[in-house]
């Protein structure tokens, strides 16, 4: 399709029909980009106000949390008094899940889950509202590498949300709007020509994903001397686990020395920052208040890192205030040559995740084994470790009372499914989960993958 006739036509008529204004929400992030950083602080806290008295209003939980702790929104007078309020915990909505519920939000709520870098299933709901400045945000930010509405994305991507997702209509939306899905979930030496062929007939401008799926297809590519350099693919955008420098370098040499960019955002906490042509990674401040705190909950100084806390000052349907992402980031106050108002962070750790090999050589990304353990109901915490090509320990922490009977078979299956039928699965239902000596959980370990030359 005609990127003039996607972007003028297509995709805002998408946009309308399923009730999100995401236009509007983009012409008011691209003014507010280059406002100043005092303009948007006076925004953000006219936009933590009304948030404020719609979770007291409408939002049970919320209304008992501030009365519990003396809040009253009433009396906000600047942004650090958000402070005032005790931080949110992955723990505390699967808790009170349904009480964190607007259930009058206009256009419904829709249900999403995450894994989570704990490895444990996370519940919540989106409204309309949050996806338009979600997507919006996505697109503002893409223009600042020279793609717009319409240009052609190829994405190797593998959330089961997407993925599942690919029946003959969603294909036609996609068709229609220049997108291309393409499961990243496993990749190995025989795929690559077929993904060669599929970007070569779709000449995407731009390639989005897992920077540890992208890397691996540009190693695997380049020992079959296959050049992907003519591809016509003007940038990168790396997302979803942290990008290393080594990864970055294979990337931009495999693909002609184009830029590869990176951004952070999670499942449930939205998309919370970008880097421009500067390098720096800008916060979506119109859309959020970024907090980092030491152990101590406290601010930390310049320099310094933290753990990102998160309001999305747009999410209505089901308020994420004060949401602590277990995310590490480091502060920088530093102001960016671009010109931009918005704020910057530097260097984010701590998303990395392992591939998994299957013993017919397949890497496979190991989010299709996380998809499989999350979902099932009553899972409280999980790790996944590959100890051999053949054999996978799952290590899983349940509510027994929802733990379903044929809970253990489903995991099975599912593992056999995805890494082959020879693979011996072993459950072993615990207690307590143990953490790295470092003090991080990996939510999946495989003692394999350094052993096999990709």
């Amino acid at each position: 399709m005609y990127p003039k006739i996607v972007k003028h036509l297509i995709f805002p008529l998408h946009e309308k029909f399923m009730g999100r204004r995401t236009m509007s929400c983009l012409d008011e992030l691209e003014k507010w980009q280059w406002a100043e950083p005092e303009e948007i602080q006076e925004l953000q806290l006219a936009k933590l106000k009304s948030l404020l008295m719609h979770a007291t209003d409408n939002i049970p939980f919320y209304n008992e949390r501030f009365r519990k702790f003396g809040f009253n929104p009433q009396e906000i007078k600047s942004i650090k008094d958000i402070r005032d309020i005790p931080m949110l915990t992955k723990e505390e909505i699967r808790t009170n899940l349904e009480a964190m519920l607007w259930k009058e939000c206009p256009g419904g709520l829709h249900r999403y889950n995450t894994g989570g870098s704990s490895g444990q299933p996370l519940v919540f709901y989106f409204d309309r509202r949050r996806q338009a400045f979600d997507k919006a945000a996505r697109i503002m930010t893409h223009r600042w590498w020279g793609v717009d509405i319409g240009d052609r994305e190829f994405y190797l991507w593998g959330s089961p949300l997407e993925m599942a997702g690919q029946d003959r209509l969603k294909q036609i939306r996609d068709r229609l709007t220049n997108e291309y899905l393409y499961s990243a979930f496993e990749i190995s030496q025989d795929m690559v020509p077929e993904i060669v062929t599929r970007l070569e007939k779709f000449r995407p401008k731009c390639l989005f994903g897992y920077p540890s799926t992208i890397s691996l297809f540009c190693s695997m590519a380049g020992k079959q001397h296959i050049d992907l350099s003519g591809l016509g693919i003007t940038v990168v955008f790396s997302t979803a686990e942290v990008l290393y420098e080594h990864q970055k370098r294979i990337i931009n040499q495999a693909l002609g020395g184009i830029p590869v960019v990176d951004s952070y955002g999670s499942r449930e906490g939205g998309f919370i920052n970008h880097q421009c042509r500067e390098g720096t990674y800008h916060v979506m401040d119109p859309n959020y208040i970024l907090e980092l705190i030491n152990d101590d909950g406290k601010p930390v100084l310049e320099g310094e890192t933290g753990e990102v806390v998160i309001t999305h000052l747009d999410a209505w349907g089901m308020p994420f205030i004060r949401y602590r992402t277990g995310d590490m980031a480091k502060s920088d106050g530093m102001e960016c040559p671009c010109g931009r108002g918005l704020s910057s962070m530097a260097s984010l750790q701590g998303r990395t995740t392992d591939f998994i090999v299957t013993p017919d050589g397949r890497w496979q990304h190991a989010l299709s084994l996380i998809y499989v353990v999350r979902d099932i109901e009553g899972v409280s915490e999980f790790k996944i470790v590959q100890e051999e090509i053949d054999l996978v320990r799952v290590l899983i922490r349940t509510d027994s009372s929802l733990y379903p009977d044929n809970g253990d078979r489903r995991i099975r299956q599912g593992f056999k499914k995805r890494m082959g039928g020879e693979v011996k699965v072993r459950i072993e239902h615990v207690e307590m989960i143990p953490r790295d000596a470092s003090g991080k959980f990996r939510y999946v370990v495989s003692n394999v993958g350094g052993n096999y030359d990709c």
